[in-house]
């Protein structure tokens, strides 16, 4: 938060409302952090379900290497190597998932601390969580992960992919999910080359054209990444104009819950690409060297998860199976157009929940007749959400830099944008004559905004939209706020409270007068003296003396100061102050009995 690509004056911003954005993460984005495990979880059933896959894949190409048959027997040696690699990728993953768990609980080694400790996990519900081989942490007996402790940390996880180390963890993972990609897609490579899988062109040729559709729909790379607003102005660049890394765009601004399901989206998409490698190398042995009981049924989603109003879009398929077999495909009993075997299902979901799709597909038999294959598969559709949170309280102060965090869930903060505008907020709620805020500004992106009011404006709206992958804007959500002015500060001198008797010779080794805020939400907000009217009445005065100050100098009433003694009397009045917002402020009077 303090780090990472900031000028040195949005890193003081940053680091003052350190406490209060901690604070009121617990309590304003819990539903979105929430939201984050949900869909962490989401991917981790749905990378199961792909390994069940990409088994029941293998396990067919035993069965049909166990007849000698070489095709096969090589096809199984890829898949092997497809499996290391993709295993050796997903430890990584999960050992990064157990440095980060132990930097938010607060240690500075990545090596050193107790993962289990990262999670909520209250006694009444501690035997529903069980400890497996497969992580280093507890996990509900469903599989589930459960909600981190440290979920809206916006920190530790900048520190750990782009800061420490010049940034090493951030590219290692970066050239870690290359390497993967490149290893993966290479075994196709390799396999039109192997005399015992490629015999004639036709193989080659169906390996060469699968190898491209897989490279080009499969989403597991890291690199450049382009302005998702003007990907014609080339990629995304800090405010010094340099280019950002993948890590610094993906990993920064955002809450660990998101990044843990950023990791294994990571995992998710590996497992589908070695799915992908496998079934591919599986089609590529003749059809009439497979069983027809061997044959299992694929639904292949470019993704899981989508926004309302959002294209849903899955390829079914039969694995090992003749791409030119007549085949017929429903789902949810409706028939799915079939291209070359592979039914091209489109659905687009009005409401947010779960979708299940029970697939049916009809193949016919060698030897006449048909056989039917069932399958079930589910996505989940989010309704639009936007968390607006004010980084303090659900007010906005006039004349202030108003720090304001905004996310919308399941979208990457470079495809959000907010605007301000003018409102009346109701006694009841309600809002009306909503309009464009004149000369209020809202500044910043990436999920971290400002919002600056100017006076008596009125109360003010924050409304927010989502670009979404097919490039539609998309309302995504508003919030209220009221507008208050900054609260008048109170007059000190020096360290000395006008609340009771003061000491005059405490009173005369305070340099200056200040005018300070007490409990003000907004740490780091000061006010100026500019003059002050002072008034002395004692036994040796005769009569009242006043001077008046042009500064915040007490200078100028220590003659005065000399002549006092106990039960004399001062007053400070006609206080005048400026604060950030360059309106000077009248400040109340303060006076006090010399004890």
């Amino acid at each position: 938060m303090a780090g990472g690509k900031l000028s040195a004056r949005q890193k003081m911003i940053n680091m003052m409302y350190l406490v209060l954005t901690a604070l009121l993460a617990l309590n304003v984005t819990k539903e979105i952090l929430l939201a984050f495990t949900v869909l962490d979880n989401s991917l981790k059933r749905s990378t199961s379900n792909i390994e069940v896959k990409t088994s029941k894949i293998v396990d067919n190409l035993k069965k049909t290497a166990q007849d000698n048959n070489l095709g096969a027997k090589a096809a199984l040696v890829y898949c092997t190597d497809a499996n290391k690699s993709t295993k050796s990728f997903v430890d990584n993953i999960h050992r990064i998932k157990t440095e980060l768990l132990r930097y938010s609980q607060g240690s500075i080694d990545p090596n050193t601390g107790d993962p289990k400790l990262a999670f909520k996990i209250d006694e009444e519900h501690k035997a529903d969580y069980v400890e497996t081989a497969q992580y280093p942490w507890v996990v509900k007996k469903n599989g589930d992960m459960p909600e981190l402790i440290s979920g809206d940390n916006l920190d530790d996880h900048v520190r750990y992919f782009n800061e420490e180390l010049a940034g090493k963890r951030g590219k290692d993972l970066e050239a870690d999910i290359n390497r993967t990609r490149v290893e993966l897609l290479n075994l196709v490579n390799k396999a039109m080359k192997d005399p015992n899988l490629a015999k004639n062109k036709e193989t080659v040729e169906f390996l060469k054209s699968r190898l491209g559709d897989i490279a080009l729909k499969s989403t597991l790379t890291a690199g450049t990444v382009k302005d998702p607003f003007n990907a014609a102005s080339g990629p995304v660049v800090d405010h010094e104009g340099k280019e950002l890394s993948w890590a610094e765009v993906y990993m920064h601004s955002t809450p660990l819950a998101a990044v843990f399901a950023m990791l294994s989206k990571i995992e998710n998409d590996a497992k589908i690409l070695e799915t992908e490698i496998c079934q591919v190398l599986a089609e590529s042995v003749s059809a009439a060297d497979f069983k027809f009981d061997a044959i299992i049924p694929v639904v292949s989603a470019k993704t899981g998860a989508v926004v309302t109003g959002q294209t849903y879009e899955a390829d079914i398929l039969l694995a090992a199976y003749n791409s030119k077999a007549e085949m017929r495909i429903t789902v949810n009993g409706a028939s799915v157009p079939v291209e070359n075997g592979v039914g091209k299902y489109k659905v687009t979901p009005q409401s947010a929940g779960t979708n299940p799709l029970n697939v049916k597909i009809i193949v016919p038999k060698p030897g006449g007749g048909e056989e039917v294959k069932d399958a079930q598969a589910e996505f989940t559709a989010f309704a639009p959400s936007a968390a607006i949170s004010a980084d303090a309280l659900n007010v906005v102060y006039e004349g202030l830099e108003n720090p304001i965090s905004i996310s919308v869930g399941g979208v990457d903060p470079a495809n959000v944008s907010a605007r301000i505008v003018g409102c009346v907020i109701k006694g009841d709620g309600s809002v009306t004559n909503v309009g464009q805020a004149t000369n209020a500004v809202i500044t910043g992106s990436k999920g971290k905004y400002k919002v600056t009011i100017p006076k008596k404006m009125g109360d003010c709206q924050i409304q927010v939209a989502a670009k979404l992958p097919d490039g539609r804007m998309k309302p995504m959500g508003t919030k209220n706020f009221k507008v208050k002015p900054v609260p008048k500060p109170r007059f000190k001198c020096g360290a000395i409270e006008f609340a009771g008797a003061i000491s005059v010779e405490a009173l005369k080794l305070q340099p200056s007068a200040s005018a300070v805020l007490d409990n003000f939400v907004y740490e780091g907000v000061r006010f100026q003296v500019l003059s002050y009217k002072f008034t002395a009445l004692g036994r040796r005065t005769g009569g009242p003396k006043t001077i008046n100050g042009n500064s915040s100098s007490l200078e100028p009433i220590r003659s005065i100061l000399g002549l006092l003694g106990s039960g004399d009397f001062v007053q400070f009045s006609d206080v005048r102050a400026v604060g950030p917002n360059k309106i000077p402020v009248l400040l109340e009077n303060a006076g006090a009995q010399i004890k």
